[in-house]
């Protein structure tokens, strides 16, 4: 991990993460998922919100859509080793459901925001509706946004398509293969 990335500040966050009962979505939980990552590209990574099997494990991006994902960085010299992966909510919405203005309204302010300001990284690429929806505040059909940089509050923001619909639609998948590729010239030394 980068030598200015406050570690304690971090872990003291995940640690609050996994008590958190701010939102009605600790209800329904097993285990909340913080995030993890090796960060050396000093990328951060936001998807939408755990899944079942996040929520069993405490882990982001473990189950199916996390196989690809894992399988989708490797052509671009990729992997997960090299962002922080967390999402706008860190507690699984009941029957999978996008989560909720309000819920990610607290996590953002309650978790989301301390976590990039902890890891202070390069670009944020915020893969779906609800990363986007939460940081950049807009709703914006992903066609309009997606693979295009943005700056707001301070930080690079790439909008692109969450793993799940590049898994499911080939025609969103070379979408986001070439927002991908986008991404990689960004974060190149």
């Amino acid at each position: 991990m980068s030598a200015d990335l406050d570690s304690a500040r971090l872990d003291e966050l995940a640690e609050g993460i996994r008590i958190c009962e701010r939102c009605p979505l600790h209800l329904g939980r097993r285990h909340a998922v913080p995030g993890e990552g090796g960060f050396r590209l000093h990328c951060l990574l936001v998807g939408e919100a755990p899944g079942q099997r996040e929520d069993e494990v405490g882990r982001p991006f473990i189950g199916r859509t996390g196989a690809f994902l894992d399988r989708f960085l490797v052509p671009f010299g990729l992997s997960r080793d090299d962002f922080f992966i967390t999402s706008s909510v860190k507690c699984r919405p009941p029957g999978n459901r996008a989560p909720k203005p309000l819920e990610m309204d607290i996590c953002r302010e309650a978790w989301l925001l301390p976590q990039i300001q902890a890891l202070k990284p390069r670009l944020v690429v915020l893969m779906g509706n609800a990363p986007i929806r939460s940081l950049l505040g807009v709703r914006t059909p992903m066609n309009e946004l997606h693979g295009k940089l943005r700056q707001h509050s301070g930080l690079s923001m790439l909008p692109t398509y969450h793993p799940t619909a590049a898994m499911r639609f080939p025609a969103v998948r070379r979408l986001a293969e070439a927002d991908w590729e986008t991404i990689r010239t960004l974060l190149r030394p």
